[in-house]
C-alpha cells in the first residue's frame, strides 16, 4: 500500500500542536498492534489446546504461513487505523498537569 500524503492543517485543527497530534496517535498505534499481537497469540494458543497443533506438525507450520501471509495483505497498518480515528475525533486526550 503507498504511502499518501497528508493535510497537516486536518491535525492542527483537533491538536495544539503537530507533536501532540504524532504522540496520540503513536500511542493509539501501539495499542492497536498489542490488540492484534495478543489476538494471534490467543488464537495459536487455543489451537495447541486442541490438539490439532500435534497432528500433522509440518502441513500446519505452511497453512498458518499461508494464512499469515493473507492476513497481512489484508490488514490496515495500526498507523493508518490510528490516523482515522484520531481525525475522525474517536481518540479522547488530555494534559497531566505540570509537576514541579
Amino acid at each position: 500500500m503507498p504511502a499518501s500524503t497528508q493535510d497537516l492543517k486536518k491535525f492542527l485543527d483537533i491538536a495544539q500542536n503537530l507533536y501532540e497530534a504524532v504522540m496520540v496517535i503513536s500511542k493509539r498505534a501501539r495499542q492497536i498492534n498489542e490488540e492484534l499481537y495478543q489476538k494471534k497469540r490467543d488464537r495459536q494458543i487455543l489451537e495447541e489446546l486442541e490438539g490439532g497443533f500435534e497432528t500433522d506438525f509440518l502441513q500446519l507450520e505452511q497453512e498458518e504461513v499461508e494464512m499469515e501471509k493473507t492476513e497481512i495483505e489484508e490488514e490496515e497498518n495500526p498507523v493508518v487505523t490510528a490516523q482515522r480515528e484520531f481525525l475522525e475525533g474517536k481518540l479522547e486526550f488530555h494534559y497531566e498537569p505540570v509537576r514541579r
